[in-house]
């Protein structure tokens, strides 16, 4: 294969996965933010996450352990409650509409976490 050849293969490849934009247009910014939170013997982990505002979010929240009262999840700040099957991830999906530091805790507000959105 020529060296040229070569390259055009490497452009259509990174164009193709949105690493790099045509000529002449800017590249989107991610259209989705995800971050996903282990609940292990210790609590939250990571116990704090930063999301953009108004940029659709997917947080997903595992629980590998039984040793904690995280058996649910909840961000008051946007009305979700979710419960958290043992070793089963659990998808939420919403959109940051507002800056600033937002708690979410286990469903016996014993456990604390923040999301911060910038």
């Amino acid at each position: 294969m020529s060296k040229q050849a070569f390259m055009v293969s490497m452009v259509s490849i990174l164009l193709f996965a949105g690493v790099m934009a045509p000529p002449g247009e800017a590249l989107a910014g991610p259209k989705i933010q995800r971050v996903t939170i282990t609940i292990n013997k210790d609590g939250f982990a990571p116990a704090g996450m930063k999301l953009r505002k108004g940029v659709p979010a997917q947080v997903t929240f595992l629980r590998t352990t039984d040793a904690t009262c995280a058996k649910e999840i909840v961000l008051p700040d946007f009305g979700i409650r979710r419960a958290l099957p043992l070793n089963e991830p659990v998808v939420i999906s919403f959109t940051p509409n507002k800056r600033g530091t937002f708690t979410f805790v286990c469903g016996m507000d014993m456990l604390r976490g923040q999301l911060i959105v910038q």
